[in-house]
């Protein structure tokens, strides 16, 4: 686990989320500087401050520490966190079936 890209993932977070430095500080009830000393790479942040900036900025601890999944896929998840086992089911299928025929069309892909 990298420092500086974990903090750039945080930083990339909170961007989407259209908030600066100071209100994601303020939210976090941290120091501005210290938050830049985060989102540079410089200074590393306790478990429970990672979970609670996982939490603000709507992001998976995978995705903050280890950079697995991007932003579409966290977004995907984020869409079907609350959904029953069925409609998880149907979303795979029709997304497996999307699939395979985008692939039909383009087999070069």
């Amino acid at each position: 686990m990298d420092k500086k890209n974990v903090g750039q993932r945080i930083r990339a977070a909170r961007e989407r989320n259209h908030w600066t430095r100071e209100e994601l500080a303020e939210k976090m009830d941290l120091s501005v500087n210290t938050m830049a000393e985060i989102e540079l790479g410089r200074s590393g942040t306790r478990l429970e401050n990672l979970i609670r900036l996982c939490r603000l900025l709507e992001v998976s601890a995978d995705y903050i520490l280890f950079g697995d999944v991007g932003p579409a896929v966290q977004r995907v998840t984020d869409l079907l966190r609350d959904r029953d086992e069925e409609t998880v089911r149907v979303v795979e299928q029709t997304v497996e079936a999307l699939l395979r025929a985008l692939d039909a069309q383009h087999p070069e892909n």
